[in-house]
Formats: structure tokens, C-alpha cells, sequence
């Protein structure tokens, strides 16, 4: 995992590369040091048909052939139709209401930087590629906690800080008392439901840019 950090990417090693590493316990990560209550979350895993169908309609929804001048109006339709989606299966999924505005203006913020690349590249859209215009939009919502979690690990004192991004808790940045920094990937709380966002955004942009007509 790459994730950009103070303006530059860097390279996250996984949890338990770093546990091997450095001998650390199967239970060292982001738990120990900021706990999560899953008290009340959503639960995605018993909304697969839903969330499935939803995915489903918003795909139909999409005219074919589409011009570029329409898209800004055919994507705030989407984002419409997303939303009340939402709300309608919430009863299967029991999100918060501030958790469907979050799902809702992420979709909005992936979705406009779909069309701002698509009126850069007007002439060859077909070579537009999502996964970076989709990472590009992650990273950015990048946050390093300015909390710092003291750990002493053989002999040696530690200055811990999670990561999050739009989706959660995604690791932490470790800083040696010899000055080395150490970025390392957890993603026990990242959020379910970026999966299915990605797949989502990914099928409606592939759709979009194969039926681009100017």
C-alpha cells in the first residue's frame, strides 16, 4: 500500500512483515492503541442482495450513448438516485445518517474527478484510467493523527501515530529514537464498505468512458 504522506508517497509495510521484524506480539496494531467500539456500526455483510441491486439499478441508470455536456446533469442524477438507494435499503444495512451523507459525498467527490479528467482528456477518453483518478482521490483524503501513542519496545522508545483515510484507520507511522520512520499497514478497522464503493464507482466510470460520444 502506497499512501501519501506530507506530499509524499510512501510505501506501507504490512502489519505482520513488521511484527516479524521487530518481534512484536500477533496483537500489536492500531487496536492497542486507538480501540474501535463496533457498537451500532453497519452490517454490510447482511446487505449483499441490496447493496447488489443498488449497484445494479445505478449501472441501468446510465444513458448510451452519452454526451460530455450531459454528464455533469447524468451524474448529479446518479448521485440522487445513490442516495435514496441508500435510504432505502438502510433498514438491511443500519447506517447513520451522517454515515449515508459521508458514502454520498464520497460517490459525488470520485464521480467529479471522473468528469474533471474527462473534460482534460476530451479527445482520447478511452485512455483515462480510474483506478489512478480513484487513488489519487483516496490519498488526498490522507490524515496523520497528531495524537502520539509512547511505546518502549526493547529498551527502545517508540512515538506512534495512526493513519486514516476516507475509509478509516489504515495503519500507523512509527518514529525511532535512532530517527529512522517506519509507515506500516493495518487495516483491521478499515471501513467494509470501501470494497463495494470501489467496484461501484469503478463499473459506472468504465461504463461512462466507453460510451462517451461527443
Amino acid at each position: 500500500m502506497r499512501l501519501l504522506i506530507e506530499g509524499v508517497l510512501r510505501d506501507f509495510v504490512p502489519i505482520k512483515q513488521f511484527r516479524q521484524q521487530q518481534q512484536l506480539p500477533d496483537d500489536f496494531g492500531v487496536a492497542w492503541f486507538e480501540p474501535k467500539d463496533f457498537s451500532g456500526l453497519a452490517a454490510l455483510d447482511q446487505a449483499g442482495t441490496a447493496l447488489n441491486h443498488l449497484r445494479q439499478q445505478l449501472l441501468a441508470a446510465l444513458p448510451n450513448p452519452i454526451k460530455l455536456a450531459q454528464l455533469p446533469i447524468i451524474l448529479a442524477a446518479l448521485q440522487q438516485q445513490f442516495q435514496s438507494g441508500l435510504i432505502a435499503i438502510n433498514d438491511q444495512v443500519g447506517l447513520k445518517e451522517v454515515e449515508i451523507e459521508y458514502a454520498v459525498a464520497g460517490f459525488a467527490d470520485v464521480n467529479q474527478a471522473l468528469l474533471y479528467d474527462l473534460l482534460r482528456h476530451r479527445h482520447a477518453p478511452k485512455k483515462l484510467d480510474f483506478a489512478t483518478i480513484y487513488y489519487t482521490w483516496l490519498n488526498h483524503s490522507v490524515r496523520v493523527s497528531s495524537t502520539l501513542h509512547d511505546v518502549v519496545h526493547n529498551d527502545r522508545r517508540w512515538l506512534i501515530q495512526i493513519v486514516n483515510h476516507a475509509y478509516g484507520r489504515v495503519g500507523f507511522i512509527i518514529h525511532m529514537e535512532d530517527k529512522t520512520t517506519h509507515y506500516v499497514q493495518d487495516t483491521v478497522y478499515t471501513c467494509p464498505a470501501e470494497g463495494f464503493m470501489f467496484t461501484l464507482l469503478s463499473e459506472l466510470a468504465s461504463n461512462i468512458i466507453a460510451g462517451i460520444d461527443h
